[in-house]
């Protein structure tokens, strides 16, 4: 089985080779780390010490999860090298800022690709980071006696039945997973369910609440808030990692928000680099004017744009109101913990499949509220701005369920440590 699935596999990269020699060609994200990503190691990758922990992390969420695990791994495993991988460029700008000790490309679900890296590094662990369970990653491990653990352990009911189509041989792949640190009891089940043995499995909570939290000091958000020249005490609102389609939605509720408060401004935070530009030309289409993080712009300039990586978390702690993108268009939303940390009321669109659960328990706790369109959005912030006392009763109880897993980090640390050592 795992011959026919590396075949489907090789044949889905050659489908998408045309697409990814356009983006080489124009420069696009694919060229960084093509000859990584093909298994060829990095020379600084050779210098690390072996018995390391290999953490892998996807893009910016993951990695962002990822941050909040590293510190407490150094702590409780010191000697280990912390080696992080991700698969995007955007999270191979976020890893350079953590505190792993070397960062690179994963490399491509291949035989001979994964292998070259594990003969290399000669990993104790590699830790996957929510669900990203490659086969031939996971068997060359097995093979080499190299334990596989999933942190955040995330998997919907929609995602078990897909595995479960699977069947046999999926649960044979999963039942080399030597552990799971699951979010929550529930995704904790589900991954019993998949096959993984009831002893394997932890439940230590959410990584993102736990980055969240350790993320962003007071003397980084007033640096940040210095860079974008905000005024002392001004009103924001922060819309964070939107998508293609949601920013034109994001400036019409922002035109409604700001003529029943003419002084209220915004920050737009879109979630992929390669649409900075576009981004800041439809800020000025739109009649504003646009200052950016990376290049500035006029003072007192009504909409802000954070045209960098990684610093998110950090201006979601200037504002007073929020919106999570990538929700009012069907992408599945994103990370609602980020602006809750600072008792920010919490705004998403419908499109929240990515994060169903948390989704459900900030509505539940009365911490969120769904909008669909721009006037729904415009309602809500208008709503939010004027009602100061149930601007902060909202935000209050989002502060609550963010805090809940606020010690995911060492919990799951603490797990990983007893089990490698």
């Amino acid at each position: 089985m795992y011959v026919i699935y590396t075949f489907l596999y090789a044949l889905g990269l050659c489908a998408y080779a045309p697409r990814t020699l356009w983006a080489l060609f124009r420069g696009g994200r694919y060229a960084q780390g093509l000859s990584q990503r093909l298994g060829h190691v990095p020379p600084d990758l050779l210098e690390v010490e072996p018995g390391g922990v290999w953490i892998h992390a996807v893009s910016v969420g993951e990695v962002h999860a990822a941050r909040g695990l590293l510190r407490h791994l150094r702590e409780m495993l010191p000697d280990a090298p912390l080696l992080l991988s991700t698969t995007t460029s955007t999270g191979q700008s976020l890893a350079a800022l953590s505190e792993a000790d070397a960062h690179f490309y994963c490399p491509l679900d291949l035989p001979g690709a994964v292998g070259a890296y594990l003969d290399a590094l000669q990993p104790r662990a590699l830790l996957l980071v929510e669900t990203e369970i490659w086969p031939n990653l996971v068997r060359a491990c097995a093979e080499r006696g190299i334990a596989v653990a999933v942190v955040n352990g995330r998997l919907s009911a929609a995602s078990l039945s897909r595995y479960r189509w699977l069947g046999r041989w999926w649960r044979s792949v999963v039942g080399q997973v030597t552990l799971v640190c699951a979010r929550t009891p529930r995704e904790a089940a589900r991954f019993r369910a998949l096959g993984v043995p009831a002893e394997r499995v932890f439940v230590t909570g959410n990584l993102k609440a736990d980055a969240a939290v350790l993320a962003s000091p007071i003397e980084t958000r007033r640096a940040l808030a210095d860079l974008l020249h905000l005024d002392a005490g001004a009103e924001l609102l922060v819309a964070g990692c939107t998508m293609a389609g949601e920013e034109d939605l994001v400036l019409q509720a922002f035109a409604r928000t700001r003529a029943a408060r003419p002084d209220i401004q915004l920050l737009i935070a879109p979630r992929h680099p390669e649409r900075f530009d576009q981004v800041a030309g439809l800020v000025t289409a739109s009649g504003w004017r646009c200052r950016r993080r990376s290049s500035g712009g006029p003072d007192g300039a009504e909409v802000l744009l954070l045209d960098t990586i990684g610093e998110l978390p950090v201006a979601y702690g200037l504002g007073i109101a929020s919106f999570v993108g990538g929700s009012m268009v069907p992408t599945g939303g994103h990370n609602l913990l980020e602006p809750a940390v600072y008792g920010l009321p919490v705004l998403f669109g419908p499109h929240m499949e990515n994060f169903a659960a948390l989704a459900a328990e900030f509505l539940e706790a009365g911490a969120a509220r769904v909008v669909s369109d721009a006037d729904e959005l415009a309602d809500a912030w208008i709503m939010l701005l004027s009602d100061e006392k149930q601007r902060e009763e909202m935000g209050s109880r989002a502060r609550k369920v963010a805090f809940r897993d606020a010690n995911a980090g060492r919990r799951t640390a603490r797990v990983l440590s007893e089990f490698l050592s």
